[in-house]
C-alpha cells in the first residue's frame, strides 16, 4: 500500500484515577508496512494503547504522531486509521458491499472509483461473489473479512486489529491468520494488531510489544521474546517456560541449588547476582540411560499426551519442571518413575532479577 506511515508514540499515558494509569508513559516507533502486536493480560493496557490511537479515548498525557503528523486532537474520522473489531460491527441492514463501501461514501468518493475499491476489496478477501448478501447471510468468518475489506477500501495510513479472530473457532482462526498476513504481505500497511492469544501474535508479528501494568516490558521479534525475554514476566507469559532461581558465579557460570553449576558464558554479570534461569520445556530431554555423577534425576508426575508431543510434568532438586517431548523421542515412562534429565547449555537463558 503506497501510503503506509510510520506511527509514533512518546510518552503516552491514560489515567483513569488519581495516580492510577492504565497506560504509563509508553515509547514506541513503528515503521512503515509493520506488522506490530500488543500481547499482554486483561488490563495490560494493550486495548486501551490501541483506543488511544483510533481517537476513541483521549490521552492523559505524551504524543501520537503518524507518518510525522500529530494527531493527538484529531478527530477519530480524521485519522485515515482503518478499524476491524471482535464483534466486526457491520451494519445489519446494508449489503456486503455497501458495508465495504460505506467510508468510500463517508468521504465522497466517485461513485465508479467507490465500485472499482469496493470490487477490488472484496476480491483480496476472497467475497467478490458475496457483494449482495447481507451480514446475516454470511459465516463469523466471511463477516469478518468483510470488516478487514472495509478497514482496507479507503487506503488508511494505519490499520488496528482490536483481537478480530477471539469469536472464531480455532480452525477459522488459523485461517485468517494465514490470509491476514498474506494481505499484509501484499499491501505492505501498517497494522497493529491487540491480543492476548501469544500464539497469534508469534504467527502474525514481525515484531511484539509484551504489555504489563501499563507499560511494555519488552519489544522484538516472536524469536526474541521468545528465546530472550529481557523480564521474569516476559519469560513467564510468553511460551512455557521453567524458571530457576540461581546466583552468578564465577568465570560466566551460574550456580543453581541441587543442579550445580552451568556455564553461559556471562561475563557481563556480577559474581554473586541473583538471576532467574530460563528453561524451555522444549530443550529438556529425558532418558532412562543409566545415570552418570554428572546427570540430573527427575522424577515423573505427570504425562500428557498431545499427540505429536508428551508434556512430562516432575520434580528435580525440589523444584518442579516440565519437558516437552516430541512424540517419537519420549521414552518409556510412567508416573512415579526416574529417569536422567539433561539439557542443552547453549539454550539456557538469563533473566536479571
Amino acid at each position: 500500500m503506497k501510503n503506509a506511515r510510520a506511527l509514533s508514540l512518546r510518552g503516552l499515558s491514560k489515567s483513569y484515577l488519581a495516580g492510577q494509569n492504565a497506560v504509563d508513559s509508553i515509547d514506541l516507533e513503528i515503521q512503515p508496512g509493520e506488522f506490530v502486536s500488543f500481547l499482554g493480560p486483561s488490563g495490560s493496557g494493550k486495548t486501551t494503547t490501541l483506543m488511544m490511537i483510533a481517537g476513541f479515548s483521549k490521552p492523559s498525557s505524551g504524543e501520537i504522531a503518524i507518518g510525522g503528523r500529530k494527531i493527538d486532537s484529531v478527530e477519530p474520522y480524521d485519522r485515515n486509521i482503518g478499524m476491524v473489531f471482535q464483534n466486526y460491527a457491520l451494519f445489519p441492514h446494508m449489503s456486503v458491499a455497501d458495508n465495504v463501501g460505506f467510508p468510500l461514501r463517508m468521504r465522497q468518493v466517485p461513485k465508479a472509483q467507490a465500485a472499482k475499491r469496493i470490487a477490488d476489496a472484496l476480491a483480496m478477501v476472497g467475497l467478490a461473489d458475496f457483494s449482495g448478501r447481507k451480514p446475516a447471510e454470511l459465516s463469523g468468518g466471511q463477516q469478518q473479512r468483510v470488516a478487514l475489506a472495509r478497514a482496507l477500501v479507503f487506503e488508511p495510513d494505519v490499520v488496528l486489529l482490536d483481537e478480530p479472530l477471539g469469536a472464531l473457532d480455532k480452525a477459522l482462526r488459523e485461517q485468517m491468520q494465514i490470509e491476514l498476513k498474506r494481505i499484509h504481505r501484499e499491501l505492505g500497511v501498517t497494522m497493529v494488531y491487540v491480543t492476548h492469544d501469544q500464539g497469534e501474535a508469534m504467527a502474525m508479528s514481525d515484531r511484539i510489544a509484551v504489555f504489563n501494568r501499563g507499560r511494555i516490558e519488552q519489544i522484538g521479534s516472536p524469536a526474541e521474546v521468545y528465546a530472550r525475554p529481557q523480564t521474569r514476566f516476559v519469560a513467564s507469559f510468553i511460551g512455557d517456560s521453567n524458571l530457576i532461581e540461581g546466583v552468578i558465579g564465577r568465570g560466566g557460570s551460574v550456580d543453581l541449588p541441587g543442579f550445580g553449576s552451568i556455564a553461559v558464558g556471562r561475563g557481563d554479570l556480577t559474581p554473586g547476582t541473583p538471576v532467574d534461569v530460563l528453561l524451555r520445556p522444549e530443550t529438556i530431554r529425558l532418558s532412562k540411560e543409566e545415570r552418570s555423577p554428572e546427570d540430573i534425576c527427575f522424577t515423573v508426575d505427570e504425562i500428557v499426551n498431545y499427540g505429536d508431543s508428551f508434556l512430562v510434568i516432575g520434580k528435580s532438586a525440589g523444584q518442579e519442571l516440565r519437558a516437552r517431548v516430541p512424540g517419537l523421542d519420549m521414552p518409556a515412562l510412567a508416573r512415579g518413575e526416574r529417569c536422567v534429565m539433561r539439557w542443552s547449555k547453549e539454550r539456557v537463558h538469563i533473566v536479571p532479577r
